[in-house]
């Protein structure tokens, strides 16, 4: 490889709070080793990221994985998760993984940025079975090994995904942009399709918050609880909002009266307990918000059909939600799924929308009506969702594909025999808890 002439500079994010600093800071390059030396001292706990650039652009995380800091324990990479305060070394020999290229001129480029953990980056990836300090990354390029997807005709490159990680074992969850921003709730009058229960309102959420890019799986199931009817990157169609949260008739435990508590026994208990976050079920409004990503009409896309996004009772080589996560084309915000495949659990019980008197006024962080306990509100995916129905196959997309459908159905039904099967996607807040500060 060539010498390298390098250039190093720490790059600081803003942050809505105070972040923590980089002090000390210096690179160099050990030439008689061929490596390249970050030193630099954090002055408290925090999150950090890190790319290497040369001429302006990106490398691209895999070419330098290999990053190491010597003075941690372990063998990880040093950065993209919770580092503490203090000294640090980052080593990297850009022979290892970088022995084809040239430099004809320019510099590697190491931005570091720090993050608050009441702002963290964009994606999060948690592990299923392992409480940690998750891995924060900027970008969805920088995630290792990549967002994968296939060609739904592509059946070997289909079946290459039931090793994915991030659809088996761990979650990518993506940070939505919400705090402060007014937006329009439900459908218009003239919107095709629509029905009454979907009256248009603003709304205003007051934070951000993590959602996962992808429904839950059959093979994320059995891995966190050890056994599934269809091990596969399928959405899991046959869960019930009470085995996800606990019954509604447990007094404590009843969204909204008892906010975000969960039985310690249900899927987001447990979920909760291993991770040390608190996941949950969206909000109504949260899920709706995160599925337009700044869209207002039917779909949450620019086409003129559903079909690149959604997976319908018309799509081509439709089985109803008989399909792996991910195949379809994600929404602005990289989340996948949002229309078509399978309904989703929502916290808020099934009612007329809280709006405001004057219809300009946006409701604040609404969470829905507090009198029909029994009744939970179901969203996106087609109105059947048990493989090889013919309901599922005949659903039609004027249901599934728009963004203010509701559907509802009492929480302790499921897959039941009647096609009546729901799954669920997880997130939580986009502000770090105090046990990982």
């Amino acid at each position: 490889m060539k010498h390298l002439a390098s250039l190093f500079t720490v790059v600081c994010a803003l942050t809505v709070s105070a972040t923590p600093e980089i002090e000390n800071f210096s690179a160099e390059q050990i030439w008689g080793e061929n490596i390249l030396k970050v030193s630099f001292t954090l002055t408290e706990k925090a999150i950090l990221t890190v790319d290497i650039l040369t001429n302006g652009v990106s490398i691209g995380s895999t070419n330098y994985s290999t990053m190491r800091d010597p003075l941690e324990s372990g063998n990880e990479f040093p950065a993209n998760k919770i580092v503490a305060a203090g000294e640090h070394v980052w080593l990297w020999r850009p022979t290892m993984e970088w022995p084809a290229h040239k430099l004809e001129s320019g510099y590697f480029q190491v931005e570091v940025k720090t993050w608050s953990f009441d702002n963290p980056p964009d994606y999060m990836i948690i592990d299923y079975n392992v409480k940690s300090n998750a891995y924060f990354y900027a970008r969805a390029e920088d995630i290792p090994g990549g967002i994968k997807t296939a060609d739904p005709d592509d059946a070997d490159a289909v079946a290459a995904l039931s090793s994915d990680p991030y659809r088996t074992t761990k979650v990518i969850l993506r940070k939505i942009p919400a705090a402060g921003v007014k937006w329009r709730m439900g459908s218009p009058d003239d919107e095709p399709y629509r029905v009454a229960n979907e009256i248009p309102h603003y709304v205003t959420l007051t934070n951000d918050y993590y959602v996962s890019i992808y429904p839950i799986t059959w093979t994320q199931s059995k891995n966190f609880f050890g056994s599934a009817d269809d091990p596969s990157p399928r959405p899991k169609y046959n869960m019930k909002y009470t085995t996800l949260r606990g019954s509604y008739n447990t007094a404590g435990y009843c969204w909204p009266d008892d906010g975000y508590a969960v039985t310690s026994g249900s899927y987001l208990g447990k979920l909760r307990s291993t991770t040390g976050l608190r996941f949950d079920l969206l909000t109504e409004a949260e899920w709706e918000y995160a599925c337009r990503a700044g869209t207002e009409g039917r779909w949450n896309h620019d086409g003129t059909t559903p079909d690149a996004v959604a997976w319908t009772g018309y799509s081509k080589g439709s089985n109803g939600h008989n399909h792996t996560v991910g195949l379809k084309q994600p929404n602005r915000w990289g989340l996948y799924d949002m229309h078509g495949l399978v309904q989703e659990w929502v916290l808020d019980q099934y009612g007329p929308y809280i709006t405001n008197s004057v219809i300009t006024e946006a409701v604040v962080a609404p969470v829905g009506v507090t009198t029909n306990i029994t009744k939970r509100v179901l969203r996106g995916g087609p109105k059947a969702h048990r493989p090889n129905s013919s309901a599922s196959y005949s659903n039609s997309p004027k249901y599934s594909t728009r963004s203010a459908y509701r559907a509802n159905d009492t929480g302790s039904n499921s897959e039941d025999g009647n096609s009546n099967g729901y799954g669920a996607r997880i997130g939580c807040p986009a502000k770090l808890p105090d046990w990982m500060r």
